[in-house]
């Protein structure tokens, strides 16, 4: 282990991989990644692999609008192919207060640049056929929205950030810090004591025992969610489809398999992520209500993973108020994977311009909770 770092990241997911090279890429190469397990064992590893620009926020969107560019190009400038497909995403509207708040999404996306619109039900069923859209009123259609292979992303920005001179530590786990004043000092692990000027919590769902550690208040509580994959079939349905109402996601990967996956709302706050029984006949139920051609299709595999959710579903990025060289990377709410590339890219010019260059993030500060000013973001599932 090394003794010092400029910069010392927790987390080796995607979002501490992208900090990470998008630090070494400005030219700040003395730093260290440390995880705690393998890289993205956590919530990136768990998730669905799903990218959309259609959320109910600005900065949610702008953030979605970047990243999604970033996943576009990552082939050609990573040299790693991600599996990245444009498959577009239908919310699924189911009553009239759905359809209402998607136009109003909807112009909110457009006036940022992104192309969405609402679509009828016979144009859902045109785009997918296998769909049954009978109780259907609308859909809200991102043709740029897509999906892609997470273990695949996070390869790609560690392998390039090494490359710089990165150093990536894994089954390292932090054990607390040093502090003087305002700085944080020094971060210790089970391989050792870091001394460093720079730290950037990146943990996920464990970020809010990483800021105890310091003291601090991090508003991120975990909650299990779950995933179902079904046999390969024919590839006949192109797009990721969220249905809000029903509380479910699912689409149709290259191979042919049909990705489903949900969060328990009425489970309590947890780090668990065991499968159950309970799921699968539930989202089983789901799936086939939204498309019967899957009644009698096999299912193969499930897991869970975790959500690590802030109390307006949107996530924290930026400095701590008690520690003026401690950032923030966290509190996705499920959706860190989508967001990444951007939020590397403003953690990244916090550290080396003194503030982000990309988009303002003001509203993803921490000091919001405690402010009261804040802004839930709707399109959650």
């Amino acid at each position: 282990m090394v003794k010092t770092a400029e910069v010392v990241i927790i987390g080796g997911g995607i979002a501490g991989a992208a900090v990470a090279y998008n630090l070494a890429k400005l030219g700040l190469r003395d730093v260290v990644l440390v995880e705690k397990d393998f890289l993205a064992a956590g919530s990136t590893g768990r998730c669905g692999g799903g990218m959309r620009q259609q959320w109910s926020t600005r900065t949610n969107i702008l953030l979605a609008k970047h990243s999604i560019e970033a996943f576009r190009n990552f082939k050609e400038e990573f040299g790693q192919d991600i599996h990245f497909r444009e498959g577009g995403y239908l919310l699924v509207a189911y009553t009239d207060a759905m359809v209402s708040e998607f136009r109003t999404n909807i112009a909110l996306q457009n006036s940022l640049g992104v192309n969405t619109r609402l679509i009828t039900p016979d144009e859902v069923k045109k785009i997918s056929p296998i769909l049954d859209t009978r109780n259907l009123l609308a859909a809200s259609f991102g043709p740029t929205d897509g999906v892609a292979n997470p273990f695949l992303a996070v390869k790609g920005y560690a392998d390039r950030a090494r490359d710089m001179g990165v150093r990536i530590f894994t089954r390292t786990e932090v054990t607390g810090f040093k502090t003087n004043g305002s700085r944080v000092k020094a971060v210790a692990t089970t391989a050792g004591e870091i001394s460093t000027r720079w730290v950037v919590c990146a943990a996920g769902a464990w970020s809010g025992l990483i800021g105890k550690m310091l003291g601090i208040d991090i508003p991120v509580v975990p909650y299990r969610h779950q995933i179902m994959v079904t046999e390969p079939l024919e590839v006949v349905h192109p797009c990721m489809v969220i249905d809000l109402y029903h509380n479910i996601y699912f689409s149709q990967a290259e191979v042919g398999s049909f990705i489903s996956g949900q969060t328990d709302k009425d489970e309590p706050p947890s780090f668990n992520t065991r499968n159950n029984s309970k799921f699968l006949v539930e989202i089983s139920r789901k799936l086939v209500y939204h498309a019967p051609v899957l009644r009698n299709v096999r299912v193969i595999r499930q897991w869970a993973g975790l959500y690590e959710v802030t109390p307006d579903a949107q996530p924290i990025i930026g400095r701590v108020p008690k520690f003026e060289n401690f950032l923030l990377a966290t509190g996705f709410s499920g959706h860190g994977f989508m967001l990444a590339p951007a939020v590397g890219l403003l953690i990244a010019e916090d550290i080396i311009y003194g503030k982000p260059r990309l988009l303002p993030i003001d509203e993803m500060s921490i000091g919001r909770f405690k402010k009261g000013e804040i802004t839930r973001e709707k399109n959650v599932v």
